[in-house]
């Protein structure tokens, strides 16, 4: 036969459910945050994660009017959100559907792009003389989400706002 000895409600008060779930939904929306000013930060630097986006094609500079990667007038830097899921077990960091949605992947994972009539013709009119044998053009991908979420420094960051939350749900 055993017996519980000792003060019951002090340990009952620590493993409180709602308090610890109430520290994870704040420490959730915390990362979020974070992640997504990290991500912001890294678009405008030009180095997300401290890595260096590619650099533009000349026909880019031109049209544009600089050589700033991703930046044209804000709109994908001001996409950039988090949002917290199924009772913050979940973060999202990124670009949320809209009218960005595919530029932003575009970005983040480059792609290849068939070449039609009408787009040789552009590039044709805007001085750019693709050879007749051009049937692809390649826009090289410039990750601006993966290298900020991904690195060493993000990752510690997340573990220090969450240890802190638990370590704050436990306290008496």
């Amino acid at each position: 036969m055993s017996e519980l000895t000792g003060d019951w409600s002090k340990v009952s008060n620590i493993l409180n459910p709602a308090k610890l779930r109430a520290a994870l939904t704040k420490s959730a929306a915390r990362v979020g945050n974070y992640g997504a000013s990290q991500v912001k930060k890294g678009i405008i630097s030009g180095a997300p994660g401290g890595k260096t986006f590619a650099p533009l094609s000349q026909f880019t500079i031109e049209r544009k009017r600089s050589s700033k990667p991703l930046i044209d007038h804000g709109d994908l830097v001001g996409s950039v959100t988090y949002q917290v899921f199924d009772n913050a077990k979940s973060v999202f960091v990124g670009v949320k559907k809209g009218k960005e949605v595919n530029i932003a992947a575009v970005h983040e994972f480059g792609c290849t792009i068939p070449v039609t009539p009408k787009m040789r013709a552009y590039l044709h009119h805007q001085g750019i003389h693709l050879k007749t044998t051009t049937q692809y053009i390649n826009i090289p991908a410039r990750p601006y989400i993966r290298p900020v979420l991904y690195n060493d420094e993000f990752q510690n960051k997340v573990r220090e706002i969450y240890a802190q939350a638990i370590q704050e749900a436990f306290a008496i």
